[in-house]
């Protein structure tokens, strides 16, 4: 396929160099890096991504909390978090978890900005649901792997430093529950008392 882009490109610059050069460029421009397969969840991935590196710069929790409601499937995530505990969340009480969540999930990545605050994010490949990516540092500090779990066009888990960050939060979440004897009033205490 890029062969024959590649030669009608050539074709078009004998007929009309301009023309030709001009589709030459876009062709080039709009071809990932080499090795970094493209797939529709690497767009969401990079675009989040940045989102999150531009909240660390700031490290204010209503950024990485815009960058949340934007890019994260807030609802899912925080669904995932209360483990075997799901069927003790009142379908009333639901949409104050999910914002209680939200809220606990943007104030904890703020307080941790520093260690993911890279330059730029850079795309590796995709495998189906995940997407590999890489944060560059800069100055002279090595790149970190991220890979985001995609589903629906919005993120339902990433892993920085070998750690899946809505995998923390289900342990948390448990660990709360496990010494409350399965309250969910004492989880919903946990997360209005934290700032």
């Amino acid at each position: 396929m890029k062969t024959d882009l590649f030669h009608s490109a050539r074709a078009l610059m004998t007929l009309a160099p301009g023309l030709g050069a001009v589709f030459l460029a876009s062709l080039l421009l709009a071809t990932p890096p080499a090795g970094a397969a493209t797939c529709p969840q690497m767009n969401v991935a990079i675009e989040a991504g940045n989102a999150f590196l531009a909240a660390a710069r700031t490290e204010h929790p209503a950024d990485f909390a815009a960058a949340l409601a934007k890019y994260a499937d807030m609802d899912r995530v925080a669904l995932f978090a209360l483990g075997k505990y799901r069927r003790a969340l009142p379908d009333a009480r639901r949409a104050e978890f999910v914002a209680l969540s939200s809220r606990y999930v943007a104030n904890t990545l703020a307080g941790f900005a520093l260690k993911f605050r890279a330059m730029s994010i850079k795309p590796v490949e995709c495998q189906d649901s995940l997407v590999i990516t890489s944060l560059e540092f800069g100055g002279g500090r090595a790149a970190q792997r991220a890979i985001w779990r995609i589903n629906g066009g919005k993120v339902v888990d990433v892993d920085v430093q070998q750690a899946w960050l809505a995998q923390l939060l289900r342990d948390n979440y448990v660990a709360i529950l496990d010494k409350a004897g399965g309250n969910i009033n004492a989880l919903f205490a946990a997360l209005r008392a934290k700032p």
